[in-house]
């Protein structure tokens, strides 16, 4: 909801557009999450898997609060 709300913030003439790409987003995380997880449940059991996620997640949040970057010059 929150990123849903500042949608119309970024692109103020075509919020169609930027609420199907942030839409899009959020199922390719939800694919992307079955993707991953999928293949760890065989081998190991459930509270592995979450364990898995919360590893991926908290890698995530590393590199969104790390240092920023600076752009790369032509």
């Amino acid at each position: 909801m929150t990123t849903q709300n500042a949608m119309p913030a970024c692109a103020p003439g075509r919020t169609d557009i930027a609420l199907a790409a942030n839409s899009g987003a959020y199922n390719a995380g939800i694919a992307a999450g079955a993707a991953l997880g999928g293949p760890v449940l065989p081998h190991a059991d459930v509270r592995d898997t979450f364990l898995a996620g919360g590893l991926l997640t908290a890698g995530a949040c590393a590199v969104l609060l790390g240092p920023p970057r600076s752009p790369a010059r032509a």
